[in-house]
Formats: structure tokens, C-alpha cells, sequence
């Protein structure tokens, strides 16, 4: 995740700490020959859950052929790496083993808006009121299955840190929503979702900058989300504050 630099590696640092203490935090923890083994298996499906990170160096094939030897219970294989410039080195490599990659910016609120967002659409709501339209989301996947958006949903209420949702409602439907994970003074924006019918009108920067504020109140001073390097989202959040700090590298083999 973290690229070369000094505030921006920390900071980026910063917000990897965090998620291995929410977001992709598992309930059995490890070693491996490469790094550190993350297990859940309470919800196997879920890649973030049930991954191993590279911490040190290797070929691609060597990390590729230890980590399919590895005895986890998933049935996917997930490599995390953190460092932006291995996790450029694996890349070419991994993918020719056949290997997806995902890259993943993470970004941080370091400035004000630069387009006005109206937070006034948005409400605090419980987990439950959205789990219909997680599914629904899940399931507009190749990969989704009414088992996998269960054991997604379930994950969210393991998050040992104080998790709260927002989300904007029309004709009594959530259509667009957010998650909010707050230790203060850290927080971070998670699973950005928008209904596609009703994309393009302002739903996506409302939730968002909902929970931003939220985070502040909650004496949150480092906000962050993570971004698809590959995808537009990035350029909204840029428009809402916030500034790239590092990348990070995720390569799975189903």
C-alpha cells in the first residue's frame, strides 16, 4: 500500500494498521513463509477475510506455489501486499500463474470539498435495513451467490470496532449507502454503493460526505477510504477532500 515518501508512506501505513484491526481483521492469525496468515472461518467465502500479505521478497512463482500449499480453509488463494513498489515487481509474474490483480489507492481527507454535497438526504440506519440491497448488490456479480452476500453481511457485524451505516432512502428503499468504522482518532469509509438506477444524481458524494462529517464528530482526525485504482469512484472522493497516500496490490487465485 504504502509508496515511496515520508508522510504519505506513514500515512498509508496508518490506514492498513487500521484495517487489520477492522475491516479485514480475521479470528486466526499466523505466520507464513512470506509474511502474515489471515483466517476467518466463520465466513470462508470472504477473500478479505482469508488472505496471506507478502511481506518479503520472492519470485512470483515461489510465493505463488507457497501460498497454494498453504493449509487454509477457503478455497481461494488471496495475496495482500502492502508495499506498492513489490507489489509492482509481482505483478507480471503472478498474473502469467493466473492470478486476478485488484490495485487498490487509499485516500485520506486532507482538504475541504470542492463540490457541495447535500447531506441533508442522508440518515443513520441499523445493518439490518440494508441487507436486501446487499444482496441484490452481491448477486449483479458473476462470482455473487445468496451464500457469499450472507457470509459479506455476517462479516460486517464481526468488525470489532464501532460501526455505524448511512444511507439515502427513495420511496422507501435504501439506494445508496455507506459504512463508517470509527477508533478515534482514526476512521474509514468502506463499501460506497450505489443502486445504477439511481446513479448520477448526487447519492454516492452525499453518503460519503455524511460519514466524513460523522467521523469528525466522532473525534475521528485521520479519515480514510480505499479506492479502485482501475475505477472512476477515485476522482469523486478526490473531489470530496481526498488525496491519494500509497497503493496497494491484491492478486487472487479462485
Amino acid at each position: 500500500m504504502a509508496e515511496s515518501g515520508g508522510k504519505g508512506r506513514a500515512d498509508a501505513e496508518r490506514a492498513f494498521a487500521f484495517m487489520q484491526r477492522g475491516d479485514i481483521r480475521g479470528t486466526r492469525v499466523g505466520q507464513w513463509k512470506f509474511g502474515t496468515a489471515v483466517e476467518t472461518p466463520e465466513v470462508p467465502l470472504r477473500h478479505d477475510s482469508n488472505y496471506l500479505t507478502v511481506e518479503q521478497n520472492g519470485s512470483a512463482r515461489a510465493i505463488a506455489e507457497a501460498a497454494r500449499a498453504h493449509p487454509m480453509g477457503s478455497r481461494h488463494r488471496k495475496l495482500i501486499v502492502e508495499d506498492g513498489d513489490r507489489g509492482r515487481a509481482l505483478e507480471a509474474g503472478l498474473v502469467e500463474l493466473g492470478w486476478t490483480v485488484d490495485r487498490g489507492v487509499v485516500m485520506v481527507e486532507r482538504r475541504p470539498r470542492e463540490r457541495a454535497a447535500d447531506t441533508s438526504l442522508v440518515i443513520e440506519v441499523d445493518h439490518e435495513a440494508l441487507r436486501d440491497t446487499r444482496e441484490r448488490e452481491v448477486l449483479t456479480y458473476p462470482w455473487g451467490s445468496p451464500e457469499l452476500a450472507r457470509q459479506l453481511f455476517e462479516s460486517t457485524s464481526m468488525n470489532p470496532l464501532q460501526t455505524r451505516f448511512f444511507a439515502v432512502f427513495v420511496d422507501g428503499e435504501p439506494v445508496s449507502y455507506t459504512d463508517l468504522y470509527v477508533d478515534p482518532p482514526d476512521a474509514q469509509i468502506e463499501a460506497v454503493y450505489t443502486v445504477p438506477e439511481h446513479r448520477g444524481r448526487g447519492y454516492a458524494s452525499a453518503v460519503v460526505a455524511h460519514a466524513a462529517d460523522e467521523a469528525r464528530l466522532a473525534s475521528a482526525t485521520f479519515v480514510f477510504l480505499v479506492a479502485d485504482a482501475d475505477d472512476w469512484p477515485q476522482h469523486l472522493y478526490r473531489r470530496l477532500g481526498f488525496d491519494e497516500v500509497g497503493r496497494y496490490y491484491g492478486f487472487l487465485l479462485r
